[in-house]
């Protein structure tokens, strides 16, 4: 499996409405209808940003993002293979709905899943390593000991748990949004995210252990609502 998220800027004049219907009515079945989607696309979803600040108390900037797309493929070069079929760019090239798009290649690592029912509810986060570290030294930081840090302040407060670690051999072209990995963080209400980040003494803890490894000025988090548009399976 390889998976392909795409982080898109909705045009001004759009409404979160309009876009959502746009991305799941037109962008989807153009993307499908590609000779490679047609036989290695096995599922998309698609998350809508909510209106929520995320840790904003800590300086982050607020973010301006629409959505984030997960498409999975089939084989391993897919994805890339994709970005670069000129079909597929043409999809951007109007921007009357979408403003700006930016994609990553990922490995999807599953950190735990405590509740199998459909939880919609799910934020995103995205970061840079410090200049002096490498990526691969920055995943394995991320997977090991900050994940321990994580779980030591969580208190049962997230239900499910992805870290997406973008590919070693991929570099987004736009360096604003060179990422390197990032979690996705499914809860069982807004109540208990609002619970996490209101814990002063834990996110303190985490934001210390960030330090050692995140450029944290790039980081980026917001909150979505998640869709499955397509599966072949169904």
């Amino acid at each position: 499996m390889a998976k392909l998220m795409t982080l898109i800027k909705r045009s001004p004049d759009v409404s979160a409405e309009q876009f959502r219907s746009y991305w799941r009515d037109i962008f989807l079945p153009q993307l499908r209808a590609l000779p490679l989607c047609a036989n290695s696309l096995s599922r998309a979803v698609h998350h809508h940003v909510v209106p929520k600040d995320v840790r904003s108390g800590e300086g982050f900037t607020p973010q301006d993002w629409a959505g984030v797309g997960c498409y999975y493929f089939d084989n391993h070069d897919d994805p890339q293979t994709l970005l670069s079929t000129p079909a597929f760019q043409d999809l951007f090239a109007d921007t009357s709905h979408i403003a700006k798009a930016t994609h990553l290649i990922v490995d999807e690592i599953w950190m735990y899943n405590r509740d199998k029912s459909h939880l919609p509810l799910k934020m995103f986060s995205f970061f840079k390593r410090l200049p002096r570290f490498t990526r691969a030294f920055a995943h394995e930081y991320y997977l090991t000991l900050h994940a321990d840090v994580g779980a030591s302040i969580n208190k049962n407060r997230t239900v499910r748990y992805i870290q997406n670690h973008v590919l070693q051999t991929y570099r987004n072209p736009d360096a604003e949004y060179d990422f390197d990995a990032g979690p996705e963080i499914w809860f069982k209400s807004m109540e208990m995210a609002d619970d996490l980040f209101a814990d002063a003494e834990g996110m303190a803890i985490l934001s210390a252990d960030e330090e050692r490894f995140c450029d944290r000025p790039y980081n980026i988090f917001f909150m979505t609502d998640e869709q499955q548009v397509f599966s072949r399976d169904n």
